[in-house]
Order: C-alpha cells, then structure tokens, then sequence
C-alpha cells in the first residue's frame, strides 16, 4: 500500500508537470527554432531537442533579460540539461507506473483537470487585470 501512495504521488506530479507542458510551449512558440533531434532515449522511448526547449523556454526567457555572454551561454546549458533530467525523470516515472500497471482512479483526473482550470482562468483574470493597469 505504501509503494502505491508513494507511485501515485510521483505519477500525479508527473501528470502535473505534463499539464503544465502546452503553457511552456505557448511561451516557446515565440521563439522560432527550427532545428530538432534526439536529446535522450528512455527504455526506447524519444525525447527531443524540441520538448527539452519546450520545457526550459519561459526559464531561458527570464536568464536572457538577466544575463549576456559567457554567463548567458552557461546558464542556459545549465537550464537546458535540468529540463532534460526532468523529461528523463518523468518518463521513468510514467513508465515504472505503466509496468506495475496502476491506474489513475478517474476521479483523480477530473480533479486535477478541474485543478488546471481553474488556476489558468484565475491566472488569465490576473494577467488581464496587470494589463489593464499598465494602459
């Protein structure tokens, strides 16, 4: 019982993270790169260059507006390798999960997407509400 609570766990911060994954990539978009390739393979699953600057764009942002040169080029290298870990993290997780074979009971989903929509409309009020005092 206990490794289930502690698999659980893991697996709702990796569905979380994976929530979070198309708000990285909204922030990415405004970036154009075009070049992809395989960052790392996981137990033959692909990550790539692609989801790794997915999943560092809004850190790389906020690095470039504070750092130039040498100390931007390594701060970004640091960010980059720490998405990646990150990637490599979750598909661990997701796949220890899959092969122990335990399900998300389905009201845990709703939950969490219920979740997920909330804090987006609540953080969407913000942004509008900062945007229209700037005006």
């Amino acid at each position: 019982m206990r490794n289930f609570v502690r698999s659980f766990a893991v697996v709702s911060l990796a569905i979380c993270g994976s929530a979070l994954l198309p708000i990285c990539c909204d922030a990415f978009a405004q970036e154009a790169q075009v070049v992809d390739g395989i960052a790392a393979i996981v137990n033959g699953d692909v990550i790539t260059y692609s989801q790794v600057r997915a999943l560092s764009a809004p850190r790389e942002k906020l690095l470039r507006s504070q750092f130039t040169g040498q100390d931007l080029e390594n701060k970004l290298k640091e960010v980059r390798q720490l998405a990646l870990k990150d990637l490599i993290d979750r598909r661990l997780i997701i796949q220890a999960f899959k092969k122990e074979s335990y399900q998300i009971p389905d009201h845990v989903v709703d939950q969490r997407v219920h979740d997920i929509m909330r804090w987006k409309e609540s953080w969407s009020r913000r942004c509008a509400a900062i945007t229209s005092r700037r005006k």
